[in-house]
This record gives C-alpha cells, structure tokens and sequence, in this order.
C-alpha cells in the first residue's frame, strides 16, 4: 500500500511538470509571435515581462491542467495569430 502511493506520488509530480512545461511552452508561443511580427526591440522590461507571462502560463497550465490549455488555444485561434 505504501508504494501505491509513493508511485501515485510521483505520477502526479511529473503530471504537474509535464503540464508546466507544456504551458511555458505555449506561453513562450504568445511571446514569440508579436516580437516576430512587429519590429519591437527587446529590452530588460519586455524580457522580464515575457519571462513573467511565461512562467505565468507554466503554472497556470500545471494548476488548472487541460482546461487552462484548451481555453489558451481557443484565444490563440479567435486572435488569427495561431
């Protein structure tokens, strides 16, 4: 019984990774489509702004799980930049 839970345990940490990754990447997706299509230069503020929106949607997605995604990919799609 106590390895069906360590095992639970450590499924669900790496879900949450998993998830986190995922997110930051999709996050890291909405950064990169303004900065490609417009001629912004980057500077400390919008780097620290982009890592923040980043980490942001890392953590949102590892907390809400596929719902946070589904409802990000719904945006990304209305906004015609997906």
């Amino acid at each position: 019984m106590a390895s069906e839970d360590t095992d639970l345990k450590q499924r669900s940490a790496t879900t949450a990774i998993y998830r986190f990754l995922g997110g930051s990447a999709l996050g890291a997706f909405m950064v990169i489509i303004p900065y490609s299509l417009s001629s912004t230069e980057l500077n400390l503020p919008n780097i620290g702004i982009a890592s923040l929106l980043i980490i942001l949607c890392g953590s949102l997605s590892s907390v809400f799980g596929e719902r946070f995604v589904k409802s990000l990919l719904r945006a990304l799609e209305s906004s015609s930049l997906y």
